[in-house]
């Protein structure tokens, strides 16, 4: 684990990512290790499987791309996705399955998490898992969180990923 934080803290340095350095005082600040990225989708489509409308099986995929902490940081990467809904329908919202694959300079970063699709899309900080990765963040574990922060814009997400020590 130690290599992977390791390997996270040389790309965020060796990309010129921001972290997140208000570790400690306040509740809920991320570890000082923490990676900030910004994902606005470049291409998204949604698949309407099972019964017409939204409900369980309909597919959300989508791509974009990565900046450093915010809309306006340098790109840094590459963001590639599925939502599958897995409970809900058009009246009541329900939970969306998400498997997210974050490129960065020396790997992948893969994180899997299940989203209860009102907070998600209202705003809220919703958790995820860091559940793996390749080269430089092989071995990769750890959680964070995504969140769209403008419920208007449903495109864009900002992640923020606390590897394990």
């Amino acid at each position: 684990m130690r290599r992977w934080v390791a390997a996270v803290l040389a790309a965020v340095a060796g990309a010129g990512l921001a972290t997140a350095v208000t570790a400690g005082v306040a509740h809920g600040a991320p570890p000082a290790h923490a990676l900030r990225l910004f994902e606005h989708n470049t291409q998204q489509a949604g698949i309407d499987l099972g019964e017409h409308g939204q409900g369980p099986g309909d597919l959300f995929v989508f791509a974009g791309d990565l900046t450093d902490g915010s809309a306006t940081g340098p790109k840094v990467g590459r963001a590639a996705g599925s939502c599958t809904t897995t409970s809900g329908d058009a009246a009541k919202p329900g939970d969306l399955l998400c498997a997210i694959t974050l490129t960065l300079r020396g790997g992948q970063i893969q994180t899997q998490a299940v989203y209860d699709s009102a907070a998600l899309f209202g705003g809220s900080v919703v958790p995820l898992a860091i559940t793996g990765g390749t080269g430089e963040y092989r071995g990769a574990r750890g959680d964070g969180t995504a969140q769209v922060p403008d419920p208007k814009d449903p495109t864009a997400v900002v992640f923020v990923l606390n590897p394990s020590a």
